[in-house]
């Protein structure tokens, strides 16, 4: 046992721990007991309204996949205006189509949200 002061709290609480009788033995030594009724195994309730919002969460993160395929078409319109500045007029015409196909995809996204959560 380490006789110094700082640790002396420590050991008296790691002594009274291993000490201590069982919680079970307590319970039962105890004369006014108070008896607790057993419960039963725990169900999961789960209801149909909180469904409608997990599909929706989930059909939302479609649209954070849009947003990203938006910033990499417009960044790549740059990269490619910057490497090509005569052919910026087709490029960007290219990109809007880009563009426009993505955010139909978005909206499908989000409609399809909208109908799980409010239907």
């Amino acid at each position: 046992i380490v006789k110094q002061k700082h640790f002396y709290p420590i050991v008296k609480m790691m002594r009274r721990a291993c000490t201590a009788m069982p919680v079970a033995r307590r319970m039962a030594a105890a004369p006014c007991a108070a008896v607790v009724a057993a419960r039963p195994a725990s169900t999961v309730a789960i209801s149909v309204q909180g469904l409608h919002y997990v599909g929706t969460g989930l059909a939302a993160i479609a649209l954070a996949g849009v947003g990203l395929g938006i910033g990499t078409i417009f960044g790549n319109l740059l990269v490619a205006c910057a490497r090509q500045p005569n052919m910026t007029r087709m490029l960007f015409n290219y990109a809007i189509l880009g563009f426009a196909l993505t955010e139909a995809i978005g909206l499908f996204a989000l409609m399809l949200a909208f109908l799980m959560l409010f239907s």
